[in-house]
C-alpha cells in the first residue's frame, strides 16, 4: 500500500436513521468495525445526520446515551463517529419534492467540509436523499462516490402508497436515481436482481454485487432455547414451526398476506404452529382477529437483535413473503440460512427467489394457488444435511467477515 493511502479518508454516509436500530447495528456499525481490519490506513468516519430534536429534548436521553455508547465503541475500533444535527423530522426520510432543497442546503456543507478540510476521497452514501449533495460535491472536487440503495426507493414509497407513478415526487426521484447510477464511481447491489433492475435504469452503471450481512458468530442455534421454547409453545421435535422475524404493517412486510398463509396451512395435515418475532405485535394480532385466527394457532413477541438467534432457534423454517413485486433479498433472509433454516418464500421477493434457485435453499410457492403436497414433500423432506447446507452457504456468502472484504476491495480500488 503507497503512503499516500494514509491520507485517502473514507466517510459512510446515513441519513437520519437510528443508530440503536438493529438494521443500523448489523449492517453498518458491526460491518464497519469489521471493515476496518481490511482497510487499515487513512481514517473512516460514520457521518450520521440526525434529526437535531433528538440532541435537545428530555425523552430522548436514552438515545443520547445510546450515541455516546456506540461513538466510544467505534472509536476503539478505530472509527470516528460525526453526528450531524439537522432540521428535519425522521419521517421526511421519504422526502417529497419540495423537501429535498431542505435536504440539500443541510447535506452539502457538511459533505464540503469534509472533503476540503477532513480530506475525505470517498463517500458511501447509504439511502438516496444523501446521495445527490454528495454527487454535487464528487462533481466539483473529484471525490469518489459509491451509491448504496438498500431498496428501489421510487417504487417503494408507490407500493407504500405515499406517491403515485404521476406524480412530482416520484418523477424527480426517477431522476435523480438515473443520475446516481451514472454519477457514482460503484453502485452496490445486494443481489443480481439489483443489477438487472438498475442496470435498465442507467446502461454505463458500474455496480459491485455485495449482499447483506449476518454475524455468524452470532447466529448460532441455542439447543436447550429450542427445546423450552417450543415446549412451551405445545409442539415437540416432531411438530413443524414457521418463523417470521421483523417489522410487519407496512406494504410490503404485510401481515395480511402471512394471515391468508396461516389459513391455507390449517389443511395440513401435521402439527404446525407459527412464530412472530416482531416488534409489530399489537398491528399482528389487529390483522389476526380480523382474520379469525386464534391465539392457540401462533406466539408474537418482541425481541432486541442479541435475542434474535434465540427464537430462530425454535424455529425449522423461515419465512418471508411480499405482497408486491420487489427485487430485494431481505436481511431476515440470510438470517434464517445462518441458523440452518430453509427458507420459504414467494415469487414476488425477487432476491429470495433468485437465491432458493441458485442454492437449492428453500422453496418458491404461489400464494394465490398454493401447492399444498408440494409444500408437505419439501417439508418431510428436511433435515440435517440441508441445515447444514443453508449455513454453509450463509458461510460462505453472508458472513460479515465476507462481505466487509469485499467492501474493502471496492475501497481500496477507488482509491488506488
Amino acid at each position: 500500500m503507497s503512503k499516500n493511502m494514509k491520507f485517502m479518508n473514507i466517510a459512510y454516509v446515513i441519513w437520519v436513521e437510528g443508530l440503536e436500530s438493529p438494521i443500523i447495528t448489523g449492517q453498518v456499525i458491526e460491518l464497519l468495525k469489521e471493515l476496518r481490519r481490511y482497510v487499515k490506513e487513512g481514517r473512516l468516519y460514520l457521518v450520521a445526520f440526525q434529526p437535531v430534536y433528538s440532541f435537545l429534548l428530555r425523552r430522548f436521553a436514552l438515545k443520547r446515551a445510546n450515541l455516546k455508547r456506540v461513538s466510544a465503541e467505534l472509536k476503539q475500533n478505530n472509527i470516528d463517529l460525526s453526528l450531524v444535527p439537522v432540521i428535519y423530522p425522521g419521517w421526511w426520510f421519504f422526502a417529497k419534492w419540495h423537501q429535498m432543497p431542505l435536504v440539500f442546503i443541510q447535506a452539502f456543507p457538511v459533505l464540503l467540509y469534509f472533503s476540503a478540510f477532513r480530506k475525505v476521497k470517498l463517500f458511501h452514501c447509504r439511502s438516496y436523499p444523501v446521495t445527490f449533495p454528495a454527487l454535487v460535491v464528487k462533481k466539483l472536487f473529484g471525490t469518489r462516490m459509491i451509491f448504496d440503495p438498500r431498496s428501489p426507493f421510487p417504487e417503494e414509497n408507490i407500493v407504500a402508497g405515499r406517491w403515485s407513478d404521476n406524480s412530482c415526487t416520484y418523477k424527480m426521484w426517477k431522476r435523480l436515481e438515473k443520475k446516481y447510477l451514472a454519477g457514482s464511481d460503484v453502485t452496490i447491489a445486494i443481489s443480481k436482481t439489483y443489477v438487472e433492475h438498475f442496470g435498465k435504469i442507467a446502461a454505463d452503471a458500474r455496480f459491485a454485487e455485495i449482499p447483506n450481512n449476518v454475524d455468524l458468530n452470532k447466529f448460532v442455534i441455542n439447543k436447550d432455547f429450542r427445546a423450552a421454547f417450543r415446549s412451551k409453545m405445545g409442539i415437540n421435535e416432531d411438530g413443524v414451526v414457521f418463523v417470521y422475524s421483523g417489522s410487519l404493517g407496512n406494504h410490503w412486510n404485510d401481515p395480511r398476506t402471512y394471515a391468508k398463509f396461516l389459513i391455507k396451512l390449517r389443511e395440513l395435515d401435521s402439527k404446525h404452529r407459527f412464530l412472530f418475532v416482531t416488534p409489530d405485535v399489537i398491528e399482528l394480532k389487529r390483522v389476526f382477529d380480523q382474520y379469525g385466527i386464534d391465539s392457540e394457532e401462533y406466539s408474537a413477541m418482541p425481541a432486541e437483535l442479541k435475542d434474535m438467534p434465540l427464537y430462530l432457534s425454535c424455529a425449522d423454517f423461515g419465512l418471508n413473503f411480499m405482497s408486491e413485486p420487489d427485487i430485494r433479498m431481505s436481511i431476515k433472509t440470510v438470517e434464517y440460512l445462518a441458523m440452518g433454516l430453509p427458507i420459504i418464500v414467494n415469487s414476488n421477493l425477487l432476491g429470495g427467489k433468485e437465491l432458493v434457485n441458485q442454492h437449492n435453499v428453500g422453496l418458491v410457492v404461489d400464494l394465490d394457488d398454493l401447492n399444498l403436497n408440494e409444500l408437505k414433500h419439501f417439508i418431510q423432506k428436511k433435515d440435517q444435511q440441508l441445515s447444514l447446507k443453508c449455513r454453509k452457504v450463509a458461510c460462505e456468502k453472508f458472513s460479515t467477515e465476507k462481505v466487509a472484504r469485499r467492501y474493502a476491495e471496492v475501497y481500496l480500488s477507488l482509491l488506488g
